[in-house]
């Protein structure tokens, strides 16, 4: 019974934290940590104290790199910053400040569409596919959005979902030609969706003349009309009368589809497939898993989560599309995939460190007059770090698994040599029994 009570506590406590964290009510925070703590209490009521130990070590062991990673970028862009003539401490100082603090709730919206865009970058990864062209999907997403919620007359309750699900498959929509290409001519889905993400770019001015930019009719020639007020995502302050006034429930949304994706990846067969094609086509074949329907869903699915990134900017943020839509997502969301490993739950984590940093350095910049482009580099290294250490890892699989077949050669070469020592005696007898005999 008190297990299940525990859970009960460590879910509450955990989403509770969570939303007033994340509005900038810092003291949920403390919430967080008696979650975890809590956690922690229960697996050591289920399992033992050796569990908990067990658990704590492996959690440091994986955040090792990434904080090995941040600590040497932080380290490499102070030294740039001292070669260049700023003050490092006051700058990082600022840094930190900006974006856990005082512009918390900018990093908190940069994070949102982030999350989304590496969602789909990390879940075709898993199916051994690159969507180097998330940043189309979220244009699709952002003008299916726009287009439908400015003449939807549902109720919030049905408008907002009924939206989310159109923009989701108008991103998947625009994957099928690449996955088509890919599932039966073996076209690369870089060049692929590259190329139709430059298409979905310019097509986001067309698209604006059609919906309230008509430069005939309009004094805005450069933005749609906005949408409909039953469209809009809900604010935090409609039930946190303290939480900034631009803050939605968008990054909640993004939370939550996080956890749907990692246990779609992991609890369910199509995860099972779409991992066991990702990981060796051969093998996944020979045990009659089919690829290319797999490749097939897994870049649509990573459409649809791209375009929810869209979505996240109309709906909850912008309530228009503008012409110099802030872009950029889809391409960074590449990064932030790559430094959560394509794991869905770190993705969230890692989409807060560069929503932090973009934030940060914007105060940083206006504040201490530091170069914003000394993010970029702290950034820049962050990322080669963790991606030389997986460059590395597969470096070494490789080695070991060339080395493994190597002896496993060798002892074959063995074993048939002696086999065939061993072949003369029925006919010659052995050596030992010649010698006892002579």
């Amino acid at each position: 019974m008190m297990p299940i009570v525990l859970l009960v506590l460590i879910v509450l406590l955990g989403a509770v934290g969570t939303v007033l964290y994340l509005a900038s009510y810092f003291w949920g925070g403390l919430l967080l940590i008696v979650a975890v703590a809590l956690h922690l209490w229960r697996v050591h009521l289920l399992k033992g104290a050796d569990a908990v130990r067990e658990l704590v070590r492996l959690s440091l062991r994986r955040a090792t790199v990434p904080v090995f990673g941040i600590t040497m970028a932080i380290l490499v862009g102070g030294i740039v910053m001292v070669v260049s003539g700023y003050n490092p401490i006051w700058a990082y100082e600022a840094l930190f400040y900006g974006g856990l603090v005082r512009n918390w709730h900018i990093s908190v919206l940069n994070a949102a569409p982030l999350i989304f865009t590496a969602l789909s970058v990390a879940f075709a990864f898993k199916a051994g596919l690159f969507n180097i062209g998330a940043e189309g999907q979220y244009y699709l997403g952002a003008m299916a959005a726009a287009g439908l919620s400015l003449y939807l007359p549902l109720p919030a309750v049905l408008a907002i979902p009924v939206i989310f699900l159109f923009a989701g498959v108008a991103g998947a929509a625009w994957n099928i030609v690449p996955a088509y290409l890919k599932m039966k001519t073996g076209a690369h889905e870089v060049i692929t969706t590259m190329m139709l993400a430059h298409v979905a770019r310019y097509l986001s001015p067309v698209f604006i003349r059609a919906f309230g930019g008509d430069p005939a009719t309009s004094t805005h020639p450069y933005v749609t009309t906005r949408i409909l007020d039953n469209t809009m995502l809900p604010r935090f302050r409609a039930f946190l009368p303290q939480a900034n006034a631009r803050l939605h429930v968008g990054i909640l949304i993004a939370i939550a589809v996080a956890l749907f994706v990692y246990y779609l990846l992991y609890k369910t067969s199509m995860g099972f497939e779409i991992r066991a094609v990702g990981q060796n086509k051969d093998a996944a074949r020979a045990q009659g898993i089919s690829v290319g329907k797999n490749i097939f869903r897994a870049l649509l699915i990573a459409g649809f989560l791209a375009a929810l990134a869209g979505f996240n900017q109309v709906n909850g943020l912008d309530h228009r599309l503008f012409e110099n839509l802030q872009a950029g997502y889809g391409w960074n969301g590449i990064s932030v995939a790559l430094l959560a490993g394509g794991n869905p739950i770190a993705v969230v984590f890692t989409g807060l460190l560069w929503g932090t940093l973009d934030a940060g350095g914007q105060y940083m910049s206006r504040t201490t007059q530091t170069p914003g482009a000394i993010v970029e580099i702290v950034k820049g290294i962050i990322l080669f770090l963790i991606v030389a250490r997986y460059i590395y890892t597969a470096w070494s699989n490789w080695r070991n698994r060339r080395r493994s077949r190597a002896v496993n050669v060798a002892t074959a070469a063995a074993d048939a040599a002696a086999a065939g020592g061993g072949g003369s005696t029925p006919s010659g007898g052995s050596s030992g029994d010649r010698n006892g005999e002579g």
